[in-house]
C-alpha cells in the first residue's frame, strides 16, 4: 500500500486524524511523525521551527515514507497524543512551542 493509501485510511478510521491536533484546521497534510499527529500548514511551520530533535515534520502527501515511521503514525494519532498530554496537565490551547517542550511532550517522544 502506498503511503497516500495509509493516510486516507488513518483519517477515515479515527475522526480526530482529520483535523488538526494543535489549530482544529480541517484535512491536515503534514504529520509530526516524533509524536504521531497530524499538522496543518500552520502548525508544521511552528512544529519544523521547533527542529527535528523535538518534532520530525513529513508531508502525508508528498514525501517518502518509511515503514518504521508509518509504524509510528499507527500507534500515535491525535486522540492518543491529546488524551496523554491531558493526562499530565498539558492545555489544548496551550502555545505549540511551549506544549511541545514540556516533559511530558519529551516522555512521549520516547
Amino acid at each position: 500500500a502506498t503511503s497516500r493509501a495509509f493516510f486516507r485510511r488513518q483519517q477515515e478510521e479515527e475522526p480526530e486524524n482529520q483535523v488538526c491536533v494543535d489549530l482544529g484546521s480541517a484535512e491536515p497534510q503534514w504529520a509530526s511523525v516524533s509524536h504521531g499527529c497530524y499538522l496543518s500548514l500552520e502548525a508544521s511551520g511552528v512544529h519544523r521551527s521547533l527542529g527535528v530533535h523535538i518534532s520530525f515534520v513529513r508531508s502525508t502527501t508528498m514525501d517518502a515514507w518509511k515503514p518504521q515511521q508509518l509504524r509510528l503514525m499507527e500507534l500515535g494519532g491525535n486522540a492518543r497524543l491529546k488524551a496523554f498530554f491531558r493526562e499530565h496537565g498539558i492545555a489544548d490551547d496551550m502555545p505549540i512551542a511551549q506544549k511541545y517542550n514540556t516533559r511530558a511532550a519529551e516522555w512521549y517522544r520516547k
